[in-house]
């Protein structure tokens, strides 16, 4: 009569383990979906306003003109025509 009754508890026992993990799952899968939906709205958040049109803030633009600047000095950053964006044409960037 024991045995049957820490059966029937045992069961009991993993069944809400079960449940509490699928509880966990759902909410982590919840909460990946909440932040990988918010970064892909902030990341379109331009095109939404202006259309797709290339504008000033490409960062990795910004992370080649920081190391052209770094490496060349102030001088020549201020003359540089860039001709590796807005391809065939560059741009000046000083």
């Amino acid at each position: 009569s024991s045995s049957s009754s820490s059966s029937s508890s045992s069961s009991s026992t993993s069944g809400s383990d079960y449940l509490f993990g699928l509880v966990w799952l759902g909410a982590a899968a919840y909460a990946a979906y909440f932040f990988l939906d918010n970064a892909y709205r902030i990341r379109l958040q331009a095109i939404d306003e202006f259309g797709p049109v290339i504008h000033e803030f490409d960062p990795y633009f910004n992370y080649r003109a920081t190391e052209y600047l770094y490496e060349h000095g102030a001088k020549k950053f201020f003359t540089w025509f860039d001709y590796m964006v807005w391809y065939p044409l560059g741009r000046p960037v000083g």
